[in-house]
């Protein structure tokens, strides 16, 4: 709650923005909503306001100690991004989580409904896409739906996951889910209504017309799903950047210093929790858990037997990687799923014209275990595989000691001059790289995270899924460097030294031409949405003078 001092000084800010427009609705959102918020948190403000012309636009304002970042929207852009998620869900996305309403909170509350049903039906329809028949009997408790948008938002908008992990942890999460699950209840019983679901208050059934009418067209579905759902992403960075009156640059700059705190998440293994914790089937012991844990621990006791056994999350949360201790050996299992690990879909609209990804999980299982099997008959350091499953679409291989090159990269925006051992670091990637495409292999997922720097001193390469013969070398170049870009806020004396070894250790092995291919506007434009334009020209011009 806020008390009537806080109320008018909003209000007040808030017709100061309006001018002429007439306010129809005003409530506070975020951190401070959501009871998680630091001593200099903004005070975060949705304010709705009829014909407004510019259509969506951040304004800032110093209110005594308090300083108030208002998001003013039009009242029908509000309306088309709550009925069909016009701007990315931009907008309608923060009426997921708890806010405030400051004025006309009944409109706020309209709005707030009607995401959320929207939100609801997409995500049951997900469901019905991934489990097919096994769908008509899944008991879906409603804290599904809310991990379930989370989790896919956070995937499009990284800095997001710092915001959802902090409103859902310790002693806030049970009244923020309260608060949430609030609306979605009566969202769900507008679906009921409707015939797709059957809700008792505690557990969510799909109807089988319902399933009749989505399973007919699942393949469709799928395609039509994850054009939607990158759409849905890249327009909200586009919304992001307009609304800030700046360019996708700006927007990327501010988008490194927040991604920050989501490298610091993962390295801390914090992760929303896992949605399926909330999926059950029935059985005559009760319902179970569709948990993924659950899930990897079943399947792993087929492929090794019986034995000790734990599994916790690996690395960050945009990849189904997982570590796994079986009788004291630590291995990482790859989960191969088709079409939810989310980043790909983004990376294919971005990459348009430049690089396609492989999207199949059984595609994708085939390309790691090949591409491994192949580097490893010539000497190149990769992890070695312990056990594979088709059926299970489980990849097994044995866990690298040692550094990522992402602390690498991390040590090379904080500093002006990068340690010895890590200049040497980065010149080995560099040329593990080129002696690998001297094989005519490409990785296509190049990024600093898929190199280690082992214990044993030699540098092995991860994460194999897209690797491919005969493919783009310049984009494993530009990969590489640029996404390492993203990482920092400005271009430090440190980051063009880890790039220029880089390219130094690239040259002893490999073709000058790729260099200077990577450093072209084909391949810097891919990167714009994550990376600052003056980080990606200075790689850029590291590149075309090598």
């Amino acid at each position: 709650m806020i008390n009537e001092v806080l109320r008018e000084e909003i209000v007040t800010a808030c017709r100061e923005v309006a001018g002429d427009c007439d306010v129809v609705s005003i409530c506070l959102y975020g951190s401070r909503a959501s009871g998680y918020a630091r001593e200099d948190s903004d005070y975060d403000v949705l304010l709705v306001l009829r014909d407004y012309s510019k259509g969506v636009l951040y304004h800032y304002r110093d209110v005594g100690q308090m300083r108030l970042a208002i998001l003013a929207v039009d009242q029908k852009a509000l309306e088309l991004d709550v009925e069909e998620g016009t701007l990315g869900d931009f907008v309608s996305g923060r009426l997921l989580t708890p806010y405030t309403p400051v004025l006309n909170g009944e409109y706020i509350r309209e709005s707030e409904v009607q995401t959320k049903r929207r939100f609801a039906e997409e995500d049951l329809c997900d469901l019905v896409v991934e489990y097919g028949e096994l769908s008509r009997v899944l008991t879906v408790k409603p804290e599904y739906l809310v991990l379930a948008r989370m989790e896919k938002r956070a995937k499009a908008y990284p800095p997001l996951r710092y915001s959802y992990i902090n409103m859902l942890r310790g002693e806030l999460k049970s009244a923020n889910m309260r608060v949430i699950l609030n609306g979605y209840n009566e969202a769900l019983e507008g679906l009921q209504h409707s015939k797709i679901i059957s809700f008792d208050g505690e557990n969510i059934a799909l109807s089988s017309d319902y399933v009749d009418r989505v399973l007919p067209s699942r393949t469709l579905n799928r395609v039509v799903n994850l054009v939607n759902q990158s759409r849905s992403a890249f327009q909200s960075y586009l919304t992001h950047g307009k609304a800030g009156k700046v360019s996708l640059e700006v927007v990327a700059r501010e988008l490194a210093s927040k991604l920050k705190r989501e490298l610091q998440i993962a390295f801390n293994k914090q992760e929303i929790e896992d949605p399926k914790n909330h999926l059950f089937l029935k059985t005559e012991r009760g319902l179970i858990s569709l948990n993924k844990r659950d899930a990897i621990i079943e399947a792993l006791r087929r492929i090794r037997g019986e034995g000790g056994l734990s599994v916790k999350t690996l690395g960050g949360a945009l990849n189904e990687v997982y570590l796994v201790t079986f009788n004291g050996e630590r291995m990482v299992v790859k989960k191969f799923t088709d079409w939810f690990n989310f980043k790909w879909f983004i990376l294919n609209v971005a990459a348009h014209g430049t690089k396609i990804f492989t999207l199949s999980g059984k595609d994708r299982l085939s390309n790691e275990y090949v591409t491994n099997q192949l580097l490893a008959e010539n000497g190149i350091p990769i992890p070695e595989v312990v056990s594979i499953s088709l059926e299970d679409r489980l990849l097994v291989e044995k866990y690298i000691e040692g550094k990522s090159a992402l602390e690498i990269v991390e040590e090379a925006f904080s500093s002006e001059s990068l340690r010895e051992e890590n200049k040497t670091s980065a010149f080995e990637i560099g040329r593990l790289l080129a002696e690998i495409h001297d094989l005519n292999v490409t990785l296509g997922d190049c990024k600093p995270e898929n190199f280690i720097v082992g214990n044993d001193g030699r540098v092995y390469v991860l994460d194999l899924e897209q690797g491919e013969r005969h493919g783009d070398k310049a984009w494993d170049v530009a990969e590489f460097l640029y996404f390492s870009g993203h990482f920092g806020t400005v271009l430090t004396a440190g980051f063009q030294q880890f790039a220029k070894e880089f390219t130094a250790g690239y040259s002893t092995a490999g073709k000058r031409r790729i260099l200077r291919r990577a450093g072209r506007l084909r391949y810097t434009k891919v990167f714009f949405a994550w990376t600052s334009m003056p980080i990606v020209q200075g790689i850029s011009a590291i590149l075309l003078n090598a």
